[in-house]
């Protein structure tokens, strides 16, 4: 079976940096032209079984034009969502430490165990989106092509099971904005195929930013 795992487009939180979390942002324009590319690139492939996402609305908005194109239906899971930053969420890291400068030092000695102020560990997501995960492979056939729209954070924690690295070095890994990661399950073992794969992009031709300022 081959997942493929979408990070959402960019919103403006991610362009400014702030902490978005559980919130409902929509993708910015930017982030539809990014979503409109990596949908095609997934649009090519000969055999796509199923779509399925993250609940919030900038996941959803990234897969619908491969959904639309291929009429299937999108599947929302909730356990696919990014980690919940509780209390940091519309914020930017200088604001977060000086509001919460405990549990951000904290955070800095161990960022995945560390519950947010509010909201949960990426130990919490992880096991979490794993659960997803699982529940996806056991509800498909080996041979199975799927796509996952989901988050930056979830996929680095989703990595870090795969290839064996501690959580607290998730933020080691960088997924970017409509990047293709792929696994491979046989036999209910996940095995890295690609990561953060965004020549859909960086092949694209170039565009003049200013026409996606907001």
């Amino acid at each position: 079976m081959q997942l493929y795992l979408i990070r959402h487009g960019e919103t403006d939180y991610n362009a400014v940096g702030r902490y978005q979390g559980h919130m409902q942002i929509e993708l910015n324009r930017l982030g539809h032209y990014q979503a409109t590319l990596v949908c095609a690139r997934l649009a090519r492939m000969p055999h796509i079984h199923a779509i399925y996402s993250s609940d919030l609305v900038r996941c959803i908005q990234t897969i619908t034009p491969l959904a639309t194109q291929r009429t299937m239906p999108i599947t929302p899971d909730a356990d696919l969502r990014e980690i919940d930053v509780g209390l940091w969420e519309h914020l930017t890291i200088p604001e977060i430490r000086a509001a919460f400068p405990t549990n951000f030092a904290t955070y800095l000695q161990a960022p995945g165990e560390t519950i947010h102020m509010g909201g949960e560990s990426y130990r919490q997501m992880q096991t979490r989106a794993l659960r997803a995960i699982h529940r996806i492979i056991d509800q498909h056939n080996e041979d199975d092509h799927i796509v996952i729209a989901t988050h930056g954070g979830t996929i680095r924690a989703i990595m870090c099971a795969v290839i064996g690295l501690d959580i607290n070095h998730y933020n080691k890994l960088w997924a970017m904005n409509c990047s293709i990661t792929t696994l491979q399950s046989t036999h209910g073992q996940l095995r890295l195929g690609s990561f953060n794969d965004v020549a859909h992009i960086e092949l694209a031709p170039e565009v003049d930013s200013e026409q996606f300022a907001v």
